[in-house]
């Protein structure tokens, strides 16, 4: 049987966020290291909602995404340091399903008719863009479900 992954130990993953911070964000390290210091007592409590310190380092993570510290590489996501190797960054991940819904239409047309090319399935959609902005696109579609073409 196979053992639960244990989740990250909070102390671990807040030393690799904050050596990570000094070397790609030193602003902000410096800013978060004054925030901090200017947090009032009973911050576990305000920041948390917990009483305790302790309490709040066993808090679950609010979602299952993986911190995103050193800076992105926008023009090149196959050198960027913040995407793993399971994945891309959120900004990467952002471009990657744009992409595949660009590309949706083209797999699309591919598959139904092989020989069609890119231009065909471009000049299709500004067509069908060009319709569906004249109305002539729901005129259409209101003829074939009645059957009249």
């Amino acid at each position: 049987m196979e053992a639960e992954p244990r989740p990250p130990d909070p102390m671990a993953a807040a030393e690799a966020l904050w050596r990570t911070l000094l070397e790609h964000q030193p602003a902000v390290a410096a800013a978060l290291a004054v925030q901090l210091r200017d947090m009032p007592e009973d911050w576990p409590l305000r920041a948390f909602g917990v009483g305790r310190l302790h309490a709040a380092l066993e808090l679950p993570a609010g979602a299952d995404l993986p911190m995103e510290v050193v800076p992105y590489d926008a023009a090149d996501w196959e050198n960027c340091p913040a995407c793993g190797e399971d994945g891309h960054c959120r900004f990467h991940a952002g471009f990657v399903a744009g992409y595949e819904i660009l590309n949706q239409p083209l797999r699309e047309a591919s598959r139904l008719d092989p020989a069609v090319t890119v231009v065909t399935v471009l000049n299709r959609l500004a067509d069908a863009e060009e319709a569906a902005e004249s109305g002539e696109l729901a005129a259409a579609v209101e003829r074939f479900t009645r059957g009249e073409d």
